[in-house]
């Protein structure tokens, strides 16, 4: 047990003892204390460093892809979800960070941590190494495809040709949700 002085009884209170250097020298071991210290090394590098702090789903699914993720940051409402698609989709990736030797932290929602984590999608990471911008990536990726689907579409007949664009064209308003 440590005594301290808090200037309220509410929970926003814990997160003011903990930035008193004092106090969190002395609960340095403490699950919560290095969340808290993860959750801030990953506010700070989204402000100094953005290509090297993701969060979302998709742009931190990416980066496990890539290998590229040190440390994951996950709500307890993400991993344990009621909805069972949802909590495998992030169980998987949580196991995923793991094997390839990454940290996880799965941030309480009661907390204001959790809170401040769920307010950026509830799912973050920091990256071992820059990334250019996924979004950028990915375009790159569309260019390359298309460019390889331009050169052998000589051989096409134009009613192939034609079928080939409305499936493309098809597939993109899936993608889009139509």
């Amino acid at each position: 047990f440590v005594l301290c002085h808090a200037s309220s009884g509410h929970k926003h209170s814990i997160e003011e003892m903990f930035s008193d250097p004092n106090i969190a020298s002395r609960v340095t071991e403490t699950k919560l204390v290095k969340e808290v210290e993860a959750l801030n090394r990953f506010m700070r590098l989204l402000d100094t460093h953005p290509d090297k702090a993701y969060y979302g789903f998709g742009h931190v699914q990416k980066a496990n892809e890539e290998l590229a993720i040190d440390t994951l940051l996950i709500t307890d409402e993400l991993f344990l979800s009621s909805d069972v698609v949802t909590r495998k989709k992030y169980v998987v990736l949580v196991e995923s960070v793991r094997e390839r030797g990454g940290n996880v932290y799965v941030f309480s929602t009661m907390h204001v941590s959790g809170q401040q984590l769920q307010q950026v999608s509830g799912v973050a990471a920091i990256l071992r190494y820059p990334l250019p911008d996924l979004d950028e990536l990915e375009d790159i990726a569309a260019n390359h495809e298309a460019h390889v689907e331009y050169e052998s579409d000589d051989e096409l007949t134009e009613e192939e040709k034609r079928q080939k664009e409305e499936a493309r064209m098809r597939e993109e308003m899936k993608d889009m949700g139509f």
